[in-house]
């Protein structure tokens, strides 16, 4: 009776023992994968040129932000001894896991709250460099630099006359990036929804397109892409340049030429139309020397599968919409009227 009584109090000492050492083991993964304890909601702090990561949890425990700054320091040094961390202002979430907090301060990412930026369809790269910039996500220099530097994929020509290799290929969409992200990171993110974009619009038309002929429809959707003010005419303004290439008329878009000129403005003058660029099609025969936006799937099944006329003319009328025909008289006669020439 006694020695089955020793043995229940030694069972349950055990199982104390046990729970006692999972609780206590439980409480440390806690601690390190949710290591700190604020009442805001945010942990902001700031990390100094040449700081090291115990310095860094160091000032955080001397806030009193840490669960267990022995035990935090402990991992740290075991599993990032050698941490290079970028300085500047931080703001993380509380529940910020140790990994993701030592890998946002070595890659400079100053915030886990994602962002949403919207990339409208026919933004240039500057255009898109300077929408990042004013969220805060990376400056626009930064960002122009990667696309300068960035290794192409296969299906993107290389062709050192092309201000950016990457303008047509940057798909304009909804995304969420971390501030501080990295330029190769966004331009990633940008090209792997093109390619989901071009699968689709393959499988929908049922065309398969070369590298080279996927190069020749974004180069064109760019351009549908900035003279197109409503969707019902992106198929018809396709049309007319797919006339005019097959007349061996050049293409004289005035969007061309704003690309040429590197601005932004409502009205092309007569003197911009003698710009020397190998994107000024009124001066150069056939297509630009490369895409002169980042078209939106709509343009480039414009640009796929153009609708069938006979236009080898389009004038504005100055209500978002264009005339068409494919009589020259008619459509200087149509110029005339609307813009005055």
């Amino acid at each position: 009776m006694k020695r089955n009584l020793k043995k229940s109090i030694f069972l349950l000492c055990s199982v104390a023992l046990i729970l006692l050492i999972a609780g206590a083991l439980y409480h440390s993964l806690q601690s390190i994968r949710h290591p700190f304890k604020i009442s805001e909601k945010k942990i902001n702090f700031q990390v100094r040129q040449g700081e090291k990561l115990n310095q860094v949890v160091d000032n955080l425990s001397s806030l009193g932000l840490v669960k267990s700054p022995s035990l935090l320091k402990w991992y740290t040094g075991r599993h990032f001894e050698n941490s290079s961390l970028k300085p500047g202002r931080y703001s993380f979430s509380e529940n910020i896991g140790i990994n993701d907090f030592v890998l946002y301060m070595e890659k400079g990412i100053r915030d886990d709250r994602p962002v949403e930026i919207v990339v409208p369809e026919g933004y240039d790269v500057e255009q898109i460099g300077n929408l990042l910039e004013k969220k805060g996500i990376i400056s626009s220099s930064n960002f122009i630099k990667s696309c300068r530097e960035y290794k192409l994929p296969s299906f993107i020509k290389k062709d050192s006359n092309r201000r950016y290799a990457l303008e047509g290929y940057l798909f304009p969409d909804t995304y969420d990036f971390l501030k501080g992200s990295s330029g190769d990171y966004i331009i990633k993110v940008m090209l792997n929804r093109f390619s989901e974009v071009m699968d689709k619009v393959q499988k929908d038309t049922g065309k398969q397109l070369s590298a080279e002929e996927k190069d020749r429809i974004i180069t064109l959707a760019s351009v549908v892409e900035k003279e197109a003010k409503k969707p019902e005419e992106r198929g018809k303004i396709a049309s007319v340049f797919y006339n005019r290439l097959n007349k061996n008329m050049k293409l004289q878009s005035c969007a061309t030429v704003l690309y040429a000129l590197n601005v932004h403005k409502d009205k092309v003058y007569y003197k911009d139309l003698q710009v020397v660029s190998p994107y000024n099609t009124y001066k150069v025969n056939g297509l630009p020397e490369g895409p002169i936006s980042n078209p939106g799937e709509e343009c480039i099944l414009a640009a796929v599968k153009p609708d069938r006329t006979n236009y080898i003319y389009f004038v504005s009328k100055n209500d978002g919409t264009h005339f068409f025909t494919d009589s020259s008289e008619k459509f200087l006669e149509v110029k005339k009227t609307t813009q005055g020439e």
